[in-house]
């Protein structure tokens, strides 16, 4: 074959054609490089942000919200179908999206049970109005290591468990057990793992066992499982305050503290010294609820390090109650009420409407992350 130089190949080309050559040339590059460029940015910004923005379950993975969708240009080549909004297999980050095991187990991912519909076991509505910020919690495994736990296989029968303090009849560490029963000591009659677990006889009186946090902790994640005789939810309407856990700014009396457990018949929390309590008066007397005489894995998280402080509490990996916003309490708004109460975790019984209950507690962590309950 004949070669001819590249000028002789040139020549018989018109300049306006070699003109419209390199103008389609380069719009094709623009394409390429928009298309492109936003897959990317989609992927590594917009589709990780999605677990924060939309954790939502098995549903956000992606979606509009997670990938950016066509507001981001992810269409491109790394994120296929980006301009439908679905993220593409690439785009909202499968794995690092909020779907995957992130959003089931809700441990390892910021949204995890935060944001999602279907996190914290699949529940509908778990969200209970966390918003995007919400951390995960309830199932999966732990992303912090534990500062405490305990199994109570140690302890001495029918003692309190060592190290703990205790606060009994408006008492601190007074008589365990008191004369008529009432305490909280090691029995064998309901455990959870193992042989012991911790048991608390109250009629009524406050009856808890306090551990001291560390020093500077504004972040508190709790996980216990707990037998009761009484439920949680869904009461009636002579019911007023209870609570099973919570925090105590002073150890020593009942004025200062956080209480989960029971307001009005509903899962709720009570915050003294302002008495104020959520849910509002909407939500008394319903579920959900904690049924009695059965293991239950509780996990209460309280946030103090955001404004404004917030508390979520799961049972078997559903959430059943959360404070998300300072308007959300009955008796007027509380934005930094958990300020000051991270002194002590407090765990037991009291009723403000004379209501017995026995309640065993075992394998209790306290973190300042996640910790979730097992599968």
């Amino acid at each position: 074959m004949p070669k001819y130089p590249l000028t002789s190949l040139l020549l018989p080309v018109g300049v306006n054609a070699l003109l419209s050559l390199a103008i389609g040339l380069a719009s094709v590059g623009g394409c390429q490089s928009g298309g492109g460029g936003g897959g990317s940015s989609a992927s590594g910004g917009r589709g990780s942000g999605g677990t924060a923005s939309a954790s939502g379950g098995g549903s956000g993975s992606g979606g509009s919200s997670a990938s950016g969708g066509s507001g981001s240009g992810t269409g491109g080549m790394s994120a296929s179908g980006g301009a439908t909004g679905s993220g593409g297999a690439t785009g909202s980050g499968g794995a690092t999206g909020s779907g995957g095991a992130s959003a089931t187990g809700g441990m390892t991912s910021s949204g995890g049970l935060g944001g999602g519909q279907t996190a914290s076991g699949g529940a509908p509505g778990t969200g209970g109005g966390a918003g995007a910020s919400m951390p995960g919690s309830g199932g999966g495994g732990a992303t912090v290591t534990p500062f405490f736990t305990a199994d109570f296989e140690s302890d001495t029968l029918a003692k309190q468990p060592a190290g703990w303090d205790n606060f009994i009849s408006y008492n601190f560490n007074t008589a365990n057990p008191q004369s008529d029963g009432t305490g909280a000591v090691i029995d064998t009659m309901h455990v959870h793992g193992g042989k012991y677990a911790v048991h608390f006889h109250s009629t009524g009186n406050p009856v808890m066992l306090e551990r001291a946090l560390p020093t500077g902790t504004n972040r508190l994640y709790v996980r216990a499982f707990f037998f009761m005789t009484t439920q949680l939810g869904d009461g009636p309407q002579s019911e007023n305050h209870e609570t099973l856990l919570g925090l105590t700014q002073d150890p020593t009396s009942a004025n200062k503290q956080v209480r989960f457990g029971e307001i009005k018949g509903a899962i709720g929390t009570n915050e003294v010294p302002s008495d104020n309590i959520a849910p509002k008066m909407a939500m008394w007397y319903m579920p959900p609820i904690i049924t009695a005489n059965a293991w239950h894995c509780i996990e209460v998280a309280f946030l103090g390090d955001q404004m404004p402080n917030a508390l979520y509490a799961w049972s078997d990996s559903v959430m059943v109650h959360s404070i998300t916003a300072d308007n959300q309490w009955q008796n007027g708004t509380l934005t930094n009420w958990l300020n000051g109460k991270f002194v002590d975790a407090m765990f037991g019984w009291q009723s403000f409407s004379n209501q017995a209950n026995d309640v065993w507690m075992d394998d209790l962590v306290m973190s300042t992350g996640p910790i979730g309950c097992p599968p």
